[in-house]
């Protein structure tokens, strides 16, 4: 089982997480499954606005093939940029 956190600009209900039961090996696999469950969902994770976390560890490189257990919380994290 893997807990999704997700921002307020992704949530399809009133709540900020979801758990996925199926069985994912990579951040990849993640991405397909929550299409399913929120149809769009993978048009805005490629705006590049987004960046993924697992176990509080953010991810810079090799994203969609960074691998997965089960007990693990992936938040999709908005970027924050300033100027």
């Amino acid at each position: 089982m893997i807990t999704v956190r997700l921002p307020s600009a992704l949530r399809s209900g009133p709540s900020d997480t979801l758990t996925v039961s199926e069985r994912v090996s990579s951040i990849a696999e993640l991405v397909d499954i929550l299409e399913l469950r929120i149809p769009g969902l993978r048009v805005q994770l490629d705006d590049s606005v987004f960046n993924f976390a697992v176990n509080d560890e953010l991810l810079l490189h090799h994203v969609a093939e960074h691998s997965l257990n089960d007990g693990d919380i992936v938040e999709i994290v908005p970027t924050i940029s300033g100027g």
